[in-house]
């Protein structure tokens, strides 16, 4: 089926390029050392960064899944970013993925910026799967994106330049 963004170059060129590029932020915006990057961690003192969790002085992250639906079409954009929970959301989370109970959803707040969609510090509601799966990060008021918005979020992102998007 056709989508109505068939129509904007812009869509075209992105399409082109392989579609819609997934968004992965390797830390939260306030982690203080080195990327992670390959490695399985990075430890700097009682600081810790892996792929699924960090911990850096007193604060505690996660990371999730936040699913937007782009505007028009039947594409999503996925954005695996971090958000700081409480203490007990974090034991509770690592427990979970030891075998144990699943933690229930919970409220954190937005780790990384995602300008212009929201800001670092929204509130950010968490849903945990029972699958294994990252939780699921909902943020009120946004429950999908135009296309402007996405090209926003990658060339802050550094994903994608408006101008890769040129029709050839």
């Amino acid at each position: 089926m056709a989508s109505p963004l068939d129509l904007d170059p812009r869509w075209r060129a992105l399409q082109e390029r392989g579609g819609v590029i997934d968004i992965g932020f390797d830390h939260p915006s306030e982690w203080p050392h080195s990327e992670r990057g390959d490695a399985p961690f990075v430890k700097e003192g009682e600081d810790q960064l892996t792929s699924e969790l960090c911990r850096a002085g007193d604060l505690r992250y996660l990371r999730a899944v936040l699913s937007l639906p782009i505007r028009g079409s039947e594409e999503a954009l996925g954005v695996a970013l971090w958000i700081e929970v409480p203490h007990t959301v974090f034991y509770a989370y690592l427990d979970h993925l030891d075998g144990g109970t699943l933690p229930a959803n919970e409220l954190g707040i937005l780790a990384n910026d995602i300008t212009p969609l929201a800001d670092m510090g929204s509130p950010v509601t968490l849903a945990f799967e029972t699958d294994g799966a990252r939780p699921q990060a909902g943020i009120d008021g946004l429950a999908d994106i135009s296309l402007d918005h996405l090209l926003d979020l990658y060339e802050a992102s550094g994903t994608l330049a408006r101008s890769d998007l040129k029709p050839s």
